[in-house]
């Protein structure tokens, strides 16, 4: 790239990888947004301390939500796919090894980077709306919400293992 700015979307519209021009409010780039914010908000969380696992698999996971992007927006290569979502489960299974069955609710605290993990959670959650909601206008792999569903599961996990001992519970009261 040698500039960053185009002007082909200054009147509100943008692009897919297919030349398609859509309006910027089309559901497609509300799903792509959303992926993008997450993909942010991942490097805020990989900019702290973390165990050194959780940073590897951050990194992992930042590089397949640029394709999963990509994908949603007509780029086939580099498809997610079912493996994607099993190596997450993979990774939920080994944290959860090291954590203690929840017995009631947890609330998104625990200190600053698990806080943002639990944000990082809800933001995929939405991703995952998004994304149903475009595949009914677009042609995408199947995966990529499945892969954002079980990458909201491993989000929610990765806080509780970042904030061991500091979790907080949910009181009910009557």
């Amino acid at each position: 790239m040698s500039r960053i700015y185009t002007r082909s979307g200054d009147a509100g519209q943008s692009g897919l990888f297919n030349g398609q021009r859509l309006p910027k409010t089309a559901s497609i780039f509300a799903a792509i947004g959303d992926v993008d914010e997450l993909n942010s908000l991942l490097g805020v969380i990989r900019s702290h301390t973390l165990p050194e696992i959780a940073e590897s698999q951050l990194k992992k996971i930042q590089n397949r939500l640029f394709d999963l992007g990509s994908n949603l927006a007509g780029y086939q290569e580099n498809a997610i796919d079912t493996d994607d979502a099993d190596t997450l489960e993979s990774w939920i299974d080994e944290m959860q090894s090291d954590l203690e069955p929840l017995k009631q609710f947890i609330l998104p605290a625990g200190g600053p980077v698990s806080s943002f993990t639990h944000l990082a959670r809800s933001v995929c959650r939405r991703a995952e709306r998004h994304v149903i909601e475009a595949a009914v206008e677009h042609l995408f792999p199947s995966a990529c919400a499945v892969y954002l569903n079980r990458l909201s599961d491993y989000l929610f996990v990765l806080a509780r293992y970042i904030s061991r001992g500091k979790e907080q519970f949910w009181e009910v009261h009557a």
